[in-house]
């Protein structure tokens, strides 16, 4: 009889669980959207820091150009005077020339690395701003899932403008 009592009660407290589990499963999970690519590239945040590269990289471009013209007028005074000039001062000119285009294209090769390294620094730096915005975002409405990347949702789920302007903050 005990254990007829003791199998009954279980089954009851069972019986009393479904319903809640049951409602639970029917609870709307809070979904957000976040367009992290478009923060990248066109949110005020991306574009300040992209102004901030070109600024600190400019005066370097600028050097390079002027090398680059200085190397082309060069070697176009080389090519016009090449009948008059002795093949003593024909050989100095073209090894002039060709330092000078060894030093520009190291330099070019520098810079590229030197901004391609930036650029990605300054990206890592932008990603995890973001991520700390979102995790705000996120704690504030009781987000309970991100996505980053979707195929379609519905714009009300879209919090990327919110995010974008809390960036800049």
């Amino acid at each position: 009889m005990k254990h007829v009592a003791a199998v009954c009660l279980c089954l009851a407290l069972a019986g009393l669980g479904a319903p809640l589990a049951a409602q639970e499963a029917r609870r709307e999970a809070r979904i957000a959207v976040v367009n992290v690519e478009r923060l990248l590239s066109e949110s005020a945040y991306a574009q300040a820091v992209a102004k901030r590269i070109e600024a600190d990289f400019g005066p370097r471009q600028q050097q390079i150009q002027t090398d680059l013209r200085r190397l082309r007028e060069l070697s176009d005074k080389l090519a016009r005077d090449t009948l008059h000039l002795s093949e003593r001062e024909h050989i100095v000119r073209s090894r002039e020339v060709g330092e000078l285009e060894r030093m520009v294209r190291r330099e070019q090769a520098t810079f590229q690395e030197d901004l391609a390294e930036r650029k990605l620094q300054e990206r890592t730096r932008m990603v995890a701003r973001i991520n700390e915005v979102i995790a705000i975002i996120r704690q504030q409405q009781g987000i309970e899932l991100v996505l980053t990347r979707t195929i379609w949702h519905r714009p009300d789920i879209d919090v990327t403008d919110k995010v974008a302007r809390m960036l800049v903050k």
